[in-house]
C-alpha cells in the first residue's frame, strides 16, 4: 500500500461524511442569506446609489459645513459616519478639517495607551500613519465593506466544518478497528500518520476555499469590484495601517485559508489526544468559547495570546490592534507576527501527535 493509494483513501473518508457537506452547505446558504438580504429589504439601492453619489469626495473643511448645516446628516453616509467613529462623538458638529484629523490622532494615542503600547509601538504606529495623508478621501467600496461585516463568521464556520470533518480522523478508525487492518499492511505503519496529517490539513485548507470563493464571487456581482485603492480610514479611523480597503481585503482572506490549514492540525491533534470523536469535538467547541474571550486586566501576554486565537481572529479588530513584535530586528504587526505563533504551535502539536500515535501503534499493534 503506497502513499498515494493511503492518501486518496483518507480524503474520501473526510470528503464522504454527509455530515460536513450538509454542515458546509448550510453555512455557505447562510452566508448567501446576509448578503442579499439587503437587496430584498428596499435599502440596498438607496444605500448604493448614495455611496456611489459620494465616491471621490474629500473630507475637508467643505464637506463639514455642508454636513453642518443639513437637515438630514445621514444622507452623507458613511462620510458622517466617519466623522463620529473618529472623533468618539455620537453628533459632530461644528468641526473643522484640522480638528477632525488633531481629534483623530489624540482619540488613537489613547487607544495605544489603553492596549498597553510601548513607546517603541507607539513611535511604530505614529510612523505608519504619517503616510495617510489628510484631507482623507472617500471611495466607494460596498463590496470591501460587506467582505469586512462577515468574514469574523468565516472563522467560526471553518472550526465547526473541521470538528465535524476531522474529530474522527483517529478517534473512528480506533472504534471500528480499521487501522489494524492499515498497520498490517508493509508500509501502512510508516506512512498512515503524515498520510492522514496532510489530509487533514486539505480539509480544513478546502473548507476555508469554499468560504472565501463564495464571498468573492457574489459580493463583487451584488456591489461592483469598485473601491480597491479605498483608505481603510474612512471606515475605520482607529487604523494606524497604511493600507487600502482591497489590500485588507486580501489580507484576511489569506488569513482565513492559513487559520483553515491551523484548524485542521489543531482538530487532528485532538483526536488523537482523546481517541474520541464527542471528546475532540467538544475541544473543539472549547476553543470556539475562548476565541471569543477578553481577558481582563493588565497582562500584556496573556492578552496578546487570547487575540491570536483562531476561533474569532479574523476581523475590523485587526486593524485596531497595536501589539507589535519585534522579530530578528523586523517589527511585525498582529497580522504578520501571529501566522509565525501559528506555525510555530502546528510544530509543536505535530510532533505531540506524532509521540501519541507511535504509542498507540505500538499498543495496537
Amino acid at each position: 500500500m503506497n502513499f498515494r493509494v493511503l492518501f486518496r483513501y483518507e480524503l474520501k473518508k473526510i470528503f464522504s461524511q454527509k455530515a460536513y457537506w450538509l454542515a458546509l452547505i448550510v453555512m455557505m446558504l447562510m452566508l448567501a442569506a446576509n448578503d442579499i438580504t439587503p437587496v430584498f429589504l428596499g435599502t440596498y439601492r438607496q444605500r448604493k446609489e448614495r455611496e456611489q453619489a459620494l465616491s471621490g469626495t474629500v473630507i475637508d473643511d467643505e464637506i463639514l459645513a455642508r454636513i453642518d448645516i443639513a437637515e438630514d446628516k445621514h444622507e452623507f453616509g458613511p462620510i458622517y459616519d466617519f466623522l463620529k467613529y473618529a472623533t468618539g462623538r455620537t453628533e459632530p458638529a461644528g468641526l473643522t478639517a484640522e480638528d477632525l484629523y488633531r481629534i483623530r490622532r489624540e482619540n488613537n494615542g489613547h487607544l495605544m495607551d489603553e492596549g498597553l503600547a510601548t513607546e517603541e509601538e507607539k513611535s511604530y504606529w505614529e510612523f505608519q500613519d504619517a503616510a495617510n495623508t489628510a484631507p482623507f478621501v472617500y471611495k466607494y467600496d460596498g463590496a470591501y465593506e460587506a467582505f469586512f461585516e462577515v468574514v469574523y463568521f468565516m472563522c467560526f464556520m471553518v472550526l465547526i466544518l473541521c470538528g465535524i470533518g476531522l474529530s474522527g480522523i483517529f478517534a473512528d478508525e480506533r472504534i471500528r478497528g480499521t487501522d489494524q487492518i492499515i498497520f498490517g499492511t508493509r508500509l501502512g505503519r510508516k506512512q498512515l500518520f503524515f498520510v492522514k496529517l496532510l489530509a487533514g490539513m486539505i480539509c480544513g485548507f478546502v473548507s476555508a476555499v469554499f468560504f472565501v470563493a463564495e464571498e468573492a464571487a457574489l459580493l463583487p456581482f451584488l456591489y461592483g469590484t469598485d473601491g480597491w485603492d479605498a483608505m481603510l480610514q474612512t471606515h475605520i479611523p482607529q487604523c494606524m495601517m497604511n493600507i487600502t480597503m482591497g489590500r485588507a481585503v486580501l489580507y484576511m482572506a489569506v488569513l482565513v485559508l492559513i487559520i483553515g490549514v491551523f484548524l485542521g492540525i489543531i482538530t487532528m491533534f485532538f483526536s488523537q489526544l482523546t481517541m474520541n470523536h464527542t471528546a475532540s469535538m467538544a475541544l473543539m467547541i472549547l476553543v470556539l468559547f475562548a476565541s471569543m474571550f477578553n481577558p481582563a486586566g493588565n497582562s500584556r501576554i496573556l492578552k496578546m495570546l487570547f487575540d491570536m486565537m483562531p476561533g474569532a481572529f479574523v476581523g475590523s479588530w485587526l486593524f485596531e490592534t497595536y501589539t507589535t513584535v519585534n522579530l530578528f530586528g523586523v517589527r511585525m504587526n498582529i497580522m504578520q507576527y501571529t501566522p509565525v505563533f501559528w506555525l510555530l504551535t502546528s510544530m509543536l502539536l505535530i510532533a505531540a501527535a506524532a509521540v501519541l500515535y507511535r504509542k498507540y501503534e505500538v499498543n495496537a499493534g
